[in-house]
C-alpha cells in the first residue's frame, strides 16, 4: 500500500523547507531565500499524499524510468564558483543505529555513480553532498525554459562538443568532477538544475540498486521519524546548518499507520517545521554562531 507523503520546499527561508508544495504541478513554486531567486517543481510518479497537483505525465512521459524529480531554475545571488555549490542529503538526527543491512553496498554504489560524493553517515548530523554541477541529472546555463524538465545545455561552459544530450551530460559530469574546472566557473547567470532517478520509490519507500549490485531495501522498515531532505548549499565546515543554504526540499511521511508503527518501536517524528516541542530536537544553526562564509573551508 502506498505511503502518504507531504513535500515541502524553501520559499523565503532556505532551511528547513517549511512550505508545502503542489506535487506534479505544471506551475512551479517561486522561491526567494536571500541567496537564491527562482522557481522549483517536484515530481513523484504515482504520487500518494497531500497536495497532488496532477498525475505527472508531462514530466514522466519525458523521463521514462524515473520515479521522482526535483527541477529548479534561477540565479545564485552571491555568484559562487561551481566548486562552492554542493547538493545532497542532510539529517538533523543520527541515523547510524537505524541503517539498513546492505548500507556498505549502497555507499559503494553511490561512489561508483558519483566519484565526487563526500559523506559522513555516522555523524550526529549525517550528510552526503556532491558538487551540484557534477551530480545533477541535467543542467542548463542561460535563458530560462518553461518545460517541466531541464534540457541539458552545458557544452558552452565545459567546452566539450558532444553529438547528443547523453554525451553532453557525461562530458559535463566528467568536466565538473575536476576541482580546478569547477573553480574556474562562476555561477553568475541563470542556471537550470534537475535531479532525478528511478532507484528510490517514495510511494513504497523502497530503494533498488541495479546490477552488478542487486540490492533492494524496504526503507520504511528502518524509518526513524526523519524526513528525507535535499539541500543545495555553499560548501561549509558544518554541512548540516541553515547558514549557506540556497534552497531545500523535504519529503515527509504523514501516513498515520507508518507513524503508529514507528511509535511502537519507540521512535518519534521529527517535523520539518522544526517545532522543538514536538520533536525534542530543534533544528539548529552552526554551534559557533554560523554565517561567516569567509571561514568556510569545504566539506569535511
Amino acid at each position: 500500500m502506498p505511503v502518504s507523503l507531504r513535500v515541502l520546499v524553501s520559499t523565503d527561508s532556505a532551511y528547513p523547507p517549511t512550505t508545502p508544495i503542489s506535487v506534479n504541478s505544471s506551475s512551479p513554486t517561486r522561491i526567494s531565500t536571500g541567496k537564491f531567486e527562482g522557481e522549483i517543481s517536484v515530481w513523484v510518479k504515482d504520487f500518494h499524499g497531500e497536495g497532488a497537483g496532477g498525475d505527472g505525465s508531462e514530466y514522466f512521459d519525458k523521463r521514462s524510468g524515473m520515479t521522482y524529480g526535483i527541477v529548479v531554475r534561477g540565479k545564485f545571488l552571491d555568484a559562487p564558483t561551481a566548486d562552492e555549490v554542493v547538493f545532497g542529503n542532510v539529517f538533523e538526527r543520527p541515523i547510524r543505529d537505524s541503517l539498513p543491512w546492505g548500507t556498505a553496498v549502497a555507499v559503494k554504489f553511490m561512489n561508483w555513480v558519483d566519484p565526487t560524493l563526500e559523506l559522513d553517515i555516522y555523524a550526529d548530523k549525517p550528510w552526503a553532498l556532491s558538487p551540484a554541477m557534477a551530480s545533477m541529472s541535467n543542467v542548463s546555463f542561460g535563458e530560462r525554459s518553461t518545460s517541466a524538465w531541464v534540457d541539458e545545455q552545458s557544452k558552452g561552459e565545459v567546452g566539450v562538443e558532444s553529438p547528443d544530450e547523453k554525451g553532453e551530460i557525461a562530458a559535463r559530469r566528467k568536466w565538473f568532477g575536476v576541482e580546478k574546472n569547477r573553480q574556474s566557473v562562476k555561477l553568475d547567470k541563470e542556471v537550470g538544475m534537475e535531479f532525478a532517478n528511478g532507484l528510490l520509490d517514495f510511494n513504497t519507500l523502497s530503494a533498488t540498486l541495479p546490477p552488478p549490485f542487486h540490492l533492494s531495501v524496504p526503507l520504511l522498515r528502518y524509518w526513524d521519524g526523519q524526513p528525507v531532505t535535499y539541500v543545495c548549499r555553499r560548501r561549509s565546515k558544518s554541512p548540516v546548518t541553515a547558514d549557506g543554504v540556497y534552497w531545500s526540499v523535504g519529503f515527509e511521511i504523514v501516513d498515520e499507520e507508518a507513524k503508529a508503527e514507528l511509535e511502537k518501536r519507540g521512535g518519534s517524528v521529527l517535523p520539518l517545521e522544526g517545532d522543538s516541542s514536538k520533536s525534542g530536537a530543534p533544528l539548529q544553526k552552526d554551534a559557533a554562531g554560523g554565517g561567516n562564509e569567509e571561514e568556510d573551508e569545504g566539506v569535511d
